[in-house]
C-alpha cells in the first residue's frame, strides 16, 4: 500500500499530535478520492500533528491516537464508518472522531450520535482541524455535540488556489482512474440541475487559473512519475480555458482524462486534443421536455452533435448516464430513454447504458419529493429493452439506493437504527417492521426535514 507525503515528526515526541485520515472503504476507492489527499496534505503542514492516512483494509493499525478524520463521500459507507469507530473506540480511548465530506454537507444528523463533531465545509484556507484535534469545539462550520449549534453555516474558500494542493499523491493502477495526478480544474457547478446535490452544496462554482493548473500538473507529473491526468470537476467541459489546458497536457505527452463531459460543450477542438477512446455523456432523462423540466439544458441536437463528432474523432464506446423515477416523469419519459440509446447505437458500435432512480437529495430542488419505490420495475423494462439491441446495461443495487435516500434525508431516529444494522438490508427491514420507513421515502414535510438547519448559502 503506497505511503502518503505525511512527515514522521520524532522531536519532542510527547507535544505531538497522532492524527489518522480514514477513508471508510477500500484502498483502491480512497487512492481516487481527492479529499483524502487534501487533506493529508493539509496537516501535514503542521509542526505539532504527526498525520497518516488509512483505509478499510488496515484501519486496525490506528492504535492510541488523538484524533480520527473520517470523510464520508458516500452515504453507503456510514456501515462501514460506524462499525470502524466501534472498534477503535477500543484502541484510541482518548481520540476525538471527526467527519466530514459531502455527505456530512448536506445532513450529518443521522451520524450525530456516533462523532464527537462535524466539519460542515471545505478546510482549505482555516486552522479548523487544528483547532479540533486541540478541543477546540466552538468554530464556525462545525457541529459538536458538546455545543449543540441551532444554526450551521457553511465554510469554504472564496477561491480555489494552490495552497493545500496535494502534489504529492500516491497513485495506483488499482485507483479508478488508474496511475494518474488528480487535478482539481474546478469545484460546485455553473449549471442548473435541480437534481444535482454537488451544485447545492458546492455553491458558487469556482474554477481555478489556467496557470495553476499548468503548475500544478507540471509538478504532479513529475513528482508522482506518472503520464496520466485525471481531470476533476463536476462540469469540466465548463472550463473557459479547458482547450488550453488540454493542449498544454498534451505537448507534455500526458494522457488526459476527463470525468464526464456535457454533450453541449463537446467540440471537434476540444476531442482532438483528448483522443478518447470512451466518451461519457449523461442525458439523466431521455425526453426533451423532462431534460427541460430538470432544467439539464442540453437538447438532443446537442446528444446527437456530440455523437457525431465522437464518431469522427474514432471514439470507440459511449457511455450514457440516465435517472428514472423523477418528478413529473411518464411511460412516454422511460420509452424515450429505450429511443435515444437505440438512435445512438446506431451511430456508435458500443453503447453502455447506466440507469438508475434517483434520489431526492437535501438542498436540492428535489429535496422534498417522493423516491418513486416504481423505479426498479421502470429499470427492469429499460433493461429488458435494450439488451436485445446488444447494449450493455448497468444499475446500482435498487435497495441500496432506497438505503441511500433514507440516510441522506434521515434524522436522530435513523441514527439509532444505524447503530444496529450491519448493512442497508437490516436497516431497511428494521424501519419496514416498526412502520418508519415510509416516512423517510414519501414527499417530505419541510418541518420534518433536519438539514434545514445547515445554511449551505
Amino acid at each position: 500500500m503506497k505511503k502518503f507525503n505525511t512527515k514522521n515528526k520524532t522531536e519532542n515526541r510527547n507535544k505531538i499530535k497522532n492524527v489518522a485520515i480514514l477513508y471508510p472503504n477500500k484502498f483502491r476507492a480512497g487512492i481516487s478520492c481527492l479529499a483524502v489527499h487534501i487533506l493529508a496534505e493539509h496537516l501535514s503542514k503542521f509542526e505539532d500533528i504527526d498525520v497518516k492516512v488509512f483505509f478499510i483494509e488496515n484501519y486496525e493499525l490506528i492504535k492510541n491516537f488523538d484524533a480520527v478524520f473520517i470523510t464520508l463521500q458516500y452515504e453507503n459507507d456510514y456501515f462501514n464508518a460506524l462499525n470502524i469507530i466501534k472498534s477503535l473506540k477500543k484502541t484510541n480511548p482518548n481520540a476525538i472522531f471527526v467527519a466530514g465530506g459531502p455527505c456530512i454537507m448536506q445532513n450529518f444528523f443521522p451520524l450525530e450520535k456516533y462523532f464527537d463533531a462535524f466539519i460542515v465545509g471545505e478546510i482549505e484556507g482555516t486552522n479548523v482541524m487544528a483547532e479540533l484535534i486541540n478541543r477546540n469545539f466552538n468554530l464556525n462550520g462545525v457541529y459538536s455535540k458538546y455545543t449543540k449549534p441551532k444554526k450551521i453555516k457553511r465554510i469554504y474558500p472564496k477561491k480555489l488556489t494552490i495552497d493545500d494542493y496535494p502534489i504529492y499523491q500516491p497513485t495506483s493502477e488499482e485507483s479508478a482512474y488508474g496511475k494518474s495526478f488528480l487535478l482539481e480544474i474546478g469545484r460546485g457547478c455553473p449549471r442548473r440541475c435541480k437534481f444535482c446535490l454537488a451544485r447545492a452544496i458546492y455553491y458558487p462554482p469556482r474554477f481555478r487559473k489556467l496557470e495553476d493548473l499548468m503548475y500544478l500538473a507540471e509538478e504532479g507529473i513529475k513528482v508522482n512519475k506518472v503520464n496520466k491526468v485525471a481531470l476533476i470537476s463536476p462540469s469540466v467541459g465548463d472550463y473557459k480555458y479547458i482547450v488550453e489546458l488540454c493542449n498544454f497536457l498534451d505537448e507534455k505527452r500526458v494522457q488526459v482524462s476527463p470525468s464526464s463531459l456535457r454533450a453541449d460543450t463537446i467540440t471537434e477542438e476540444l476531442m482532438k486534443v483528448l483522443k478518447l477512446k470512451t466518451l461519457t455523456i449523461a442525458p439523466e432523462a431521455g425526453s426533451e421536455r423532462l431534460r427541460e423540466f430538470i432544467k439539464k439544458d442540453i437538447s438532443e441536437e446537442d446528444i446527437m452533435n456530440a455523437v457525431d463528432i465522437a464518431k469522427k474523432f474514432n471514439v470507440e464506446k459511449i457511455k450514457l448516464y440516465f435517472m428514472v423515477g423523477l418528478p413529473t416523469e411518464t411511460e412516454e419519459d422511460v420509452e424515450e430513454i429505450i429511443n435515444l440509446s437505440k438512435k445512438i447505437k446506431n451511430q456508435i458500435k458500443k453503447v453502455e447504458v447506466s440507469i438508475n432512480p434517483m434520489i431526492p437529495k437535501p438542498h436540492t430542488d428535489f429535496e422534498m419529493e417522493p423516491f418513486d419505490l416504481s423505479s426498479k420495475q421502470k429499470v427492469k423494462y429499460i433493461e429488458k429493452k435494450l439488451k436485445k439491441e446488444n447494449i450493455k446495461v448497468g444499475t446500482e443495487n435498487f435497495n441500496a439506493m432506497v438505503c441511500q435516500c433514507v440516510l441522506a434525508r434521515g434524522d436522530k431516529i435513523i441514527g439509532d437504527y444505524l447503530g444496529r444494522s450491519k448493512n442497508y438490508s437490516q436497516l431497511l427491514s428494521s424501519l419496514k417492521k416498526d412502520n418508519l420507513l415510509d416516512g423517510y421515502l414519501l414527499k417530505i414535510d419541510p418541518k420534518n426535514a433536519p438539514w434545514k438547519a445547515i445554511e449551505i448559502k
